[in-house]
């Protein structure tokens, strides 16, 4: 610090001063020397007692730094964004075809679109999906969130993944922890080969009951057994690089209605959900999982007007308020059958607390959303506050992880 001192004081006597690259320099030094300063006393304050730089936690210092990078870069991105953009990030979709075409360049560059999520229909070759992501990737001019379906068995996207057939029944009953670690591992080696962010995956949901609609997706009938190995797929996925995503958020797995088709209807109180299908969730979140998916379902007990994946109760009032998530929210598609009575259900969604919408639909219907919930936002229906925090969650997940 003497030496930059000394430099500071040599560089003061200089004459021509009206230099503005020497003004910038001295400038540049002071700060130096004040955040030198302030990280000292810092440190200082904390302990109580002196000790040099080069024993302060590096850790922690570089944890802060990201921290306040990620945060500079989502205040500067949103500050920047018309209202139209903020509401194209609320959206992720689905596109036609394998290559780049004149829809996907107008739901990335029209539309502002935040993610997309890539179906088997997508891929015809390892090199043509690399290429696909990459266009889609230099067409946006905000971080594109590439997210797919790799739970493993019957949902599997990608067709190059070593772990492709093991599905989540056959992790539950091999029943180990590291088994469902490496597995998770697999996964997500095969999706970050590609570019793609984001496995929406693994099923949290518990077959409580036998003839599960679930019963070929999920760990097996336990919260406990659930949560142990699902929090193993989880931390293989982050351990990688990828995000991954709890789902269906309440727990859908004690229905034999498939959403797909149908919307389930689940007559338990909030005491046992607090006390079975949440389980699993609660152990995610303390887990510090990024995001959660929401499940179709309808719980007339705790809710007696909306489906869960678009109510207040459950998004705001429980996984918010009680659960003291504050992660992002997705949502299963929201052109399953189970949601066909309701005709607002983009806004609806958005309004009970989702963050992003996931629309598996053709490009006209996407557009309707996108505009439904553009028209809820000018008119007060969605407020303002809403599509900060939706946006500002979003653009600190792809900063934190893209």
């Amino acid at each position: 610090m003497q030496r930059i001192l000394l430099l500071i004081k040599k560089l003061v006597k200089v004459k021509p001063l009206k230099n503005p690259l020497i003004v910038l320099l001295i400038l540049l030094l002071f700060l130096n020397v004040i955040l030198t300063a302030l990280i000292i006393l810092t440190h200082v304050h904390t302990n109580g007692i002196f000790t040099s730089l080069s024993e302060i936690d590096k850790g922690k210092v570089s944890y802060n730094y990201q921290i306040y990078r990620i945060e500079t870069l989502v205040n500067n991105t949103f500050l920047q964004m018309t209202p139209e953009e903020k509401v194209g990030q609320l959206f992720m979709v689905s596109i036609n075809g394998g290559y780049i075409n004149d829809s996907i360049r107008s739901l990335i560059e029209e539309y502002h679109i935040g993610g997309v999520v890539i179906m088997s229909g997508n891929i015809t070759g390892q090199e043509q999906l690399k290429q696909l992501i990459n266009d889609m990737r230099n067409t946006s001019d905000t971080p594109l969130l590439i997210a797919t379906d790799q739970e493993g068995g019957v949902v599997a996207r990608i067709p190059w993944d070593n772990a492709r057939y093991i599905s989540q029944p056959h992790i539950g009953i091999v029943n180990r922890e590291d088994f469902a670690y490496e597995t998770g591992v697999e996964h997500a080696l095969a999706l970050k080969n590609f570019g793609i962010d984001m496995n929406l995956a693994p099923v949290l949901d518990v077959s409580f009951i036998t003839g599960s609609a679930m019963s070929s997706r999920t760990l097996g009938a336990s919260p406990k057994k659930v949560s142990e190995l699902g929090i193993q797929i989880i931390k293989a996925h982050e351990d990688n690089g990828i995000i991954a995503t709890a789902k269906h958020f309440p727990g859908i797995g004690r229905t034999t209605t498939d959403s797909h088709y149908a919307l389930p209807v689940l007559d338990i109180s909030k005491e046992q959900l607090g006390s079975e299908e949440l389980i699993p969730f609660k152990t995610a979140i303390e887990n510090d999982i990024d995001v959660i998916m929401t499940g179709h379902a309808f719980f007339p007990q705790i809710d007696g007007e909306y489906p869960s994946s678009l109510s207040t109760v459950f998004l705001t009032d429980i996984l918010r308020g009680e659960l003291g998530f504050d992660g992002v929210i997705i949502s299963d598609d929201l052109n399953m059958s189970a949601l066909r009575d309701y005709p607002n259900k983009a806004v609806d969604a958005i309004h009970a607390g989702t963050d992003i919408i996931l629309i598996v639909d053709s490009y006209e219907n996407q557009v309707t959303y996108i505009d439904q919930v553009k028209k809820a936002v000018d008119e007060g229906t969605i407020s303002e506050k809403q599509i900060t925090n939706s946006v500002k969650r979003i653009l600190r997940l792809k900063y934190k992880k893209i």
